[in-house]
């Protein structure tokens, strides 16, 4: 099944937009602490998205410094309890797909209807990576109204992480519909954490007006995904169940890939729908 023709008239715009250099420039309106522009700015967003506030540490908008620290606020401590389950949901939003990987390998992960792209080209590479054949995959959309931090799904240990350069496609429901291999396409990190019952990996994907995505490990200028693969040469790091490794300036996409010995999806789980950081995502 290709792509509707609908679906591609209403993306194929963004082919041609100088997408970097429209990131760029959100990347700088977004920093800007004059006040009259940054709480004016910061108040169109709340209304245009419905915002709720009454959960973030700071519910006055305009103590943020500028729309960015507004963007990555962080909640209050009792906003997000986590669930007695193995695995968590390692953000807040909308469950765009989840399932097993299938195919002929077991290797291909669904974007959309008729639309599957290969664990490898999503990671980047083939090493050691017949470990999740067959495994599980979760895909979460982050709307421009969620909390925009990452978590730690599992008590776990960080071994590596690479950033990949790519495009910067919206990640909105239509695009997925309409681009082939969206996720595979754009910049993203790819982590690969161990636990006592083995690898799994977590992958931060950028899009359209992201500005980048930090993470607790690295220096905050490599927010930016570099024009070459970059890795993370340092020590491993061990991460409490729910703790933060990260965040995205504007908001995007996560997916975890786990091998098939991992606990299964919850079943109650299912595409398109909200979810919550440690909300389970697992039974057990």
């Amino acid at each position: 099944m290709t792509p509707r023709f609908g679906d591609r008239v209403k993306v194929w715009p963004q082919y041609l937009l100088p997408k970097h250099t429209l990131t760029r420039w959100a990347w700088w309106l977004s920093n800007i602490t004059w006040a009259p522009f940054k709480n004016t700015f910061i108040a169109v967003f709340i209304r245009l998205f419905k915002v709720n506030l009454s959960e973030a540490a700071s519910s006055d908008p305009t103590s943020y410094k500028h729309f960015n620290a507004f963007f990555t606020r962080a909640l209050k401590t009792d906003a997000r309890p986590m669930a007695d389950a193995f695995f968590v949901s390692p953000s807040d939003g909308c469950i765009s797909q989840l399932g097993h990987l299938t195919g002929k390998e077991n290797n291909q992960l669904i974007q959309a209807k008729g639309l599957d792209y290969s664990l490898e080209e999503l990671l980047g590479h083939s090493e050691g990576l017949d470990r999740f054949y067959g495994g599980h995959f979760a895909t979460i959309y982050l709307a421009p109204f969620d909390y925009h931090r990452v978590h730690v799904p599992t008590q776990a240990t960080l071994m590596r992480a690479l950033r990949i350069p790519g495009e910067l496609f919206s990640v909105s429901n239509t695009t997925a519909l309409a681009i082939p291999r969206l996720y595979a396409r754009n910049e993203r990190l790819v982590c690969e954490y161990h636990t006592d019952l083995g690898p799994f990996m977590l992958v931060m994907v950028a899009a359209l007006m992201v500005a980048g995505i930090e993470t607790v490990w690295d220096d905050p200028t490599l927010r930016r995904v570099h024009n070459e693969p970059l890795p993370y040469f340092g020590p491993p790091i061990d991460f409490a169940k729910g703790q933060e490794m990260g965040r995205f300036h504007w908001g995007s996409t996560v997916i975890l890939i786990t091998p098939p010995n991992f606990p299964a999806w919850h079943p109650a789980l299912k595409p398109h729908q909200t979810i919550r950081l440690g909300q389970a995502l697992t039974e057990q």
